[in-house]
């Protein structure tokens, strides 16, 4: 591969000017005199520590561009740093360094440390600081789904902050992700459903098609998305354009192609791996970048780092992947997202289609007049009444749209605001655990193509910005569980971590069948009696919250009265960097940001 196959743009790109000075000068005053004053009043002022809320809001992590196709992410770096305040075991000079990490598009495990080969800087910065809105419960109740700061419970001069998931006198349960709640006087759990804005706040990436890599396909491994031969791809694997086939649909289908460290070892060299020559499909996991982080500690083992020399590039780095970010439950609850584009002058239909557990979940626009109307079905459940809705696409006009499967519920989101379906694409009815929508279903053969894209009649239509995303999984465990990153209760993911385990998890998760033998998901329950809430962290892997805080003999619970406020804004993002220098306090302004 040539360089230029990998050129991505760098990280905290430098920023000179006058005028930026003065800006930074004039933010700066203004953000002290309303610190003051809203510290004063309504709003404190508070920091993140660590990643127990990543990607939602950063503690202390590294920026990165994958320097394979270029897609941005973050490393927690938290453990950089005592955060805790308290003394550490190891002197400072034995502080880990983060030193590398695993890009959530295309799995590429990159070395970030000072001794890179390509001699960038990768910073680590300090958390985000936000806007917490402290008298907000002197004039409401607390809100399920709400991102609230607390007093820690055992240590009540330590403030935390987690996502409100369970409210007073109700109980909760956790299960294949989900969250369900039994209120007093009811005999079920029943599922609970983000409102749009949380929903979008908690949505992980899974595939970007914008950061395809033309130069491995080229080579003959797999792209994600294929379609028939009525679909046609650009030039630059990035954009589809689809004819319609009379009656008979059409699809463009996406499969979770992904690749080990040994794949990229060869791929890197324009080499086809030996043994996994075009890429392995498999299902889509919880796995969070920002939990792959490679630490390095001065006197300890050094990570497998591997030099490798390419064709074009000269030598680059790569690392062994770290094994506690892969990422070890399925999730099902799936987005399609991308630009939709249907040329004028045609009749037909458009379908989206995400599949779950082995059943299909559509959403088909239909193009038969000047109204463009959206049906939503689930064909394999007869029980499932199919609707229709009017949306606001048209033909020969570009619109961004969004088909959802997640919380047990249909959505389509177009051109950023929801359709209302009057809770019609609600199916929570029909997944009783004797039905065939039951909850604890395994994956199938046909969840290896979670999504695809189908047409049919006479219409051509292009799209484009194709994104997969996945829900936010709450990982099921307290303190009695034995394993706090599976559900599964007879989990296959027990081996040792030897220089194979990523070969070993890829088989495990690119064969559904054996899922079956595996058996059911944990559900774990918490108890919240009247003033007492619980809270958990986005990023579930690698928080410590109300699930497992009776592992140091602490209740699961925030009472009332250690409830300080919700979180409203992010106002000071790491700042960018001074020209020339490691100092970095000009505002960044683009992450700036509201909290949901």
């Amino acid at each position: 591969m040539k360089k230029s196959d990998f050129d991505t743009p760098q990280n905290n790109e430098p920023v000179s000017s006058f005028h930026t000075t003065r800006e930074f000068i004039e933010a700066l005053g203004i953000a002290l005199v309303l610190a003051f004053l809203f510290k004063a009043f309504v709003i404190e002022l508070y920091a993140i520590p660590t990643g127990s809320m990543g990607s939602t809001l950063m503690g202390r992590h590294k920026d990165v561009n994958c320097e394979v196709c270029g897609f941005p992410f973050q490393l927690g770096a938290s453990r950089e740093v005592n955060v805790e305040g308290t003394p550490n075991p190891r002197a400072r000079n034995e502080l880990p360094s983060v030193v590398g990490g695993t890009c959530p598009q295309c799995q590429y495990t990159m070395y970030v440390g000072s001794d890179n080969l390509a001699g960038q800087t990768y910073m680590s910065f300090n958390g985000d600081r936000i806007f917490v809105n402290k008298h907000l419960f002197s004039f409401r109740e607390p809100s399920r789904w709400h991102v609230t700061v607390f007093r820690y419970p055992d240590t009540p001069q330590v403030n935390y902050i987690k996502r409100l998931i369970g409210l007073e006198n109700e109980t909760v349960m956790l299960r294949n992700g989900h969250v369900f709640v039994q209120k007093e006087g009811d005999d079920q759990f029943q599922i609970q459903r983000k409102p749009l804005r949380a929903l979008l706040a908690m949505l992980r990436p899974v595939d970007d098609n914008d950061y395809v890599i033309p130069a491995i396909h080229e080579l003959g491994w797999k792209t994600r998305w294929n379609g028939d031969e009525h679909w046609k791809r650009s030039a630059d694997y990035k954009s589809f354009t689809g004819t319609g086939n009379a009656d008979e649909l059409s699809w463009l289908r996406f499969q979770y192609i992904t690749a080990t460290t040994m794949d990229w070892h060869q791929l890197i060299q324009d080499k086809l791996p030996g043994g996994n020559q075009t890429g392995t499909a498999q299902l889509v996991t919880d796995m969070v970048a920002f939990n792959t982080e490679i630490l390095q500690y001065p006197s300890g083992h050094h990570w497998e780092v591997y030099q490798v020399e390419t064709p074009q590039s000269g030598k680059v780095q790569l690392c062994r992947r770290n094994p506690d970010g892969l990422g070890y439950n399925w999730v099902g609850d799936l987005v399609v997202q991308g630009t939709l584009n249907v040329e004028k002058g045609g009749s037909g239909k458009v379908v989206f289609n995400l599949v779950k557990g082995g059943i299909n979940f559509q959403c088909s626009l239909s193009f038969e007049s000047d109204t463009t109307l959206a049906q939503f079905s689930i064909p394999e459940v007869p029980e499932f009444e199919p609707f229709s809705v009017t949306v606001p696409i048209r033909a020969g006009r570009k619109h961004n749209v969004m088909f959802c499967n997640v919380d047990e519920e249909m959505r389509l989101i177009i051109d950023g605001k929801e359709m209302d379906t009057q809770g019609r694409g609600r199916y929570d009815a029909l997944c009783l655990d004797d039905s065939s929508l039951c909850r604890d279903r395994s994956p199938t053969a046909i969840d290896l193509e979670p999504a695809a894209i189908g047409v049919a009649g006479n219409l051509t239509v292009q799209v484009e910005h194709l994104k997969i995303l996945r829900n936010l999984y709450y990982i099921s465990c307290d303190a009695s569980a034995a394993n706090t990153v599976c559900d599964l209760i007879d989990s296959p993911f027990r081996f040792g971590f030897s220089l194979d385990y990523e070969e070993s998890v890829k088989q495990i998760l690119s064969k559904p069948e054996y899922w079956s033998t595996f058996g059911k998901t944990r559900r774990t329950t918490f108890r919240m009696e009247k003033d007492q809430f619980l809270m958990c962290g986005d990023n579930s892997a690698q928080s410590k919250d109300g699930r497992l805080w009776t592992s140091d003999g602490i209740p699961h619970y925030v009472d009332r009265e250690l409830l300080i406020g919700e979180a409203v804004f992010v106002f000071w993002p790491h700042g960018l960097r001074i020209p020339g220098t490691r100092i970095a306090l000009i505002p960044n302004f683009q992450k700036m940001r509201w909290i949901d």
